[in-house]
């Protein structure tokens, strides 16, 4: 996206969406992971894990995002997916101005709780 202002231009890339909709997303209780499998996520310097596979189209001022999440075992579908796209569109547009017309959350799978600590425990 680029916007011509009265002093100059203002670029924002895809990937700078694509990872504020991600931290975005991963605030919201019940999500475990976000992003296309657990073992591709890169850490960002605030540490939070943020996986690949988030796509976002830029129409105009218009963006549509995929987000691919896993999700915490006991929690409800319906509301986790509800609550990420609330969350990513109101994040997203008051970072960057633009209208975020579509969240697509991707439920790839279930984190359980026991094999998420035995995992640290290695």
């Amino acid at each position: 996206m680029k916007e011509e202002l009265s002093y100059g231009s203002v670029n924002i890339s895809k990937e700078v969406i694509a990872i504020i909709a991600g931290i975005a997303a991963q605030e919201i209780e019940g999500v475990a992971q976000v992003g296309e499998s657990i073992a591709s996520f890169v850490k960002l310097v605030s540490g939070i894990p943020i996986g690949r596979g988030l796509k976002v189209e830029l129409i105009d001022k218009d963006v549509y995002i995929r987000i691919p999440v896993y999700v915490k075992q006991n929690v409800f579908f319906p509301d986790v997916a509800r609550d990420i796209q609330t969350h990513v569109k109101e994040v997203v547009e008051s970072m960057t101005g633009l209208n975020v017309r579509e969240v697509n959350v991707i439920i790839k799978g279930v984190i359980l709780g026991k094999k998420r600590e035995e995992e640290k425990v290695k």
